[in-house]
């Protein structure tokens, strides 16, 4: 096959897996404006990663009692739809795809869309990478003094986590002349937000 037919090839197969995600998500009720939304804005990404694109149509179809028409015909839900479906498009890290999926159905199924942390969210787990993931998965939210200390290895993986606003430095064992080879840190709020998506069951 020459240099042409192989970049027709290409070209053909991927005008195919575009119209097969394409109709599948026009095939989910209620959908149409919020994909076609995306589709004005991100066609050629959405043409370039059809993987991702159809991993996103895929997570509406399989839920279909969270995307309910009443929910997907909200504006809100639309642009918080828009939003992260190019996002989503961007993520190279399969893991990290799944906690975004998860994010992304705490946004579809809260009521107070406007006030929920969605952009927020998805930039901080953008900026984390998966060892960060995994230190910050040890940790256990639900702790009422919230006091860790972590073990030198995981040094790196915490003050990316504190950078990100999901731990905060606590300086007190210091200032009381406790020595130790590791921070001690507190869990945010946000930080305890946050966890909730990462703790779930990935799709």
């Amino acid at each position: 096959m020459n240099t042409k037919d192989k970049i027709l090839a290409r070209d053909t197969a991927m005008v195919l897996a575009d119209t097969i995600v394409d109709t599948l998500a026009k095939s989910l009720p209620g959908i149409n404006i919020a994909w076609n939304l995306s589709k004005a804005l991100y066609g050629t990404g959405m043409k370039l990663r059809q993987k991702r694109a159809l991993e996103w149509v895929e997570m509406i179809r399989d839920n279909p009692t969270i995307f309910t028409e009443q929910v997907v015909s909200d504006e809100k839900f639309q642009d918080g739809f828009v939003y992260a479906l190019e996002k989503y498009l961007t993520e190279r890290n399969e893991t990290k795809r799944k906690y975004f999926r998860n994010i992304f159905l705490g946004f579809t199924t809260t009521e107070n869309k406007e006030k929920y942390h969605l952009e927020k969210l998805l930039h901080t787990l953008n900026q984390i990478d998966e060892d960060d993931i995994n230190t910050f998965r040890q940790t256990d939210a639900e702790r009422t003094d919230n006091n860790y200390q972590l073990d030198r290895t995981s040094n790196n993986a915490v003050f990316n986590l504190i950078h990100a606003g999901l731990f905060l430095n606590n300086t007190a064992p210091r200032l009381l002349g406790e020595v130790s080879p590791a921070p001690f840190i507190n869990m945010s709020s946000f930080g305890k937000e946050f966890i909730k998506f990462l703790l779930e069951n990935p799709e």
